[in-house]
């Protein structure tokens, strides 16, 4: 295949660049700078500039490849208000929206991301598929997306798989920003009691997960991606310190953290998300290589250090 790849230099689409590229596929990796972006991924991509809140610089792609994968998320550094949730929203609804009409104009695949958030918090049940969404904060667009992706496939013949993988650690992503480079710093805290699940998934594995979605998944299919155990928010933490050689660390409120980081992160970051993931294996044959993060996570951190 001949792959579209946006947010090709983002922690999981430089992950799926590389894994298409590992398995024999051609990458276009559509990005905001080619300069910085062949550093990042070599020479092996063509590199197609674009920005993601105007259409016209990337929807001509879709004619010249076989199927896209949409990775693409707008970068808003600082305190997340509801304000600025929803410029995200709205940035990826301009893009996705864009890419689903040339994807139907031309017949091609469109892989959308979803999230962890986009079911919202379910305590100690488990979500899966079929789990309704009624997301949190941070899951609102991609629920918005979700609703308007299936009835494209529905109304209008959208060759759409959507999946939404847990939590996504490895050597980058909220991983390094929000547990490793926090605990180097000594600014770690467990958010709350912890007493949340989060159901985590390896970059290198969700990587896996679209690549099997491109050649195998059924239009119009979704699908979790998750590794086998999740874990409760004090237990992943304590793994982290614990791989580092840190003490483990205490806890801190949440109504403390949203003045810093704001409610929309914060909220969704402490909403409970045990997910399973039967039907990604089942229909696709996919299988995490790296089945727990418990067994896991000092790799991800010897990558981190090995980087710095």
């Amino acid at each position: 295949m001949r792959v579209l790849v946006t947010g090709a230099t983002g922690f999981v689409g430089s992950a799926v660049v590389r894994r298409l590229l590992a398995d024999g596929h051609g990458v276009e990796a559509l990005v905001r700078d080619a300069g910085r972006a062949r550093r990042q991924l070599g020479e092996a991509p063509v590199l197609r500039e674009g920005d993601m809140l105007v259409p016209g610089t990337y929807a001509h792609l879709v004619e010249g490849v076989d199927a896209v994968v949409h990775t693409a998320m707008l970068s808003l550094p600082g305190r997340l208000t509801a304000r600025r949730a929803e410029r995200l929203f709205d940035a990826d609804r301009v893009m996705t929206q864009a890419l689903a009409d040339a994807c139907v104009g031309h017949g091609r695949r469109l892989v959308y991301t979803g999230g962890c958030f986009d079911w919202g918090d379910h305590g100690d049940a488990w979500i899966d598929e079929a789990t309704p969404l009624t997301p949190s904060p941070l899951g609102v667009g991609h629920a918005r997306m979700a609703r308007e992706l299936d009835a494209l496939h529905r109304d209008r013949g959208l060759d759409v798989v959507r999946l939404s993988p847990g939590f996504v650690y490895g050597p980058g992503g909220l991983f390094a920003s929000a547990f490793v480079e926090q605990a180097e710093q000594g600014r770690l805290r467990c958010l709350g009691a912890g007493r949340n699940w989060w159901s985590c998934v390896h970059v290198d594995d969700l990587a896996a997960a679209y690549v099997a979605a491109l050649a195998r998944a059924q239009p119009g299919s979704a699908y979790a991606v998750v590794d086998d155990e999740p874990l409760r928010l004090r237990e992943l933490t304590d793994l982290v310190t614990d791989a580092m050689g840190r003490p483990r660390v205490g806890s801190v409120p949440p109504a403390l953290l949203r003045l810093l980081l704001g409610g929309p992160l914060v909220d969704s970051l402490t909403t409970s998300f045990r997910i399973r993931g039967d039907r990604v294996r089942a229909d696709l044959g996919w299988t995490p290589s790296r089945p727990r993060f418990r067994d896991h996570v000092g790799e991800s951190v010897a990558a981190l250090a090995r980087e710095a």
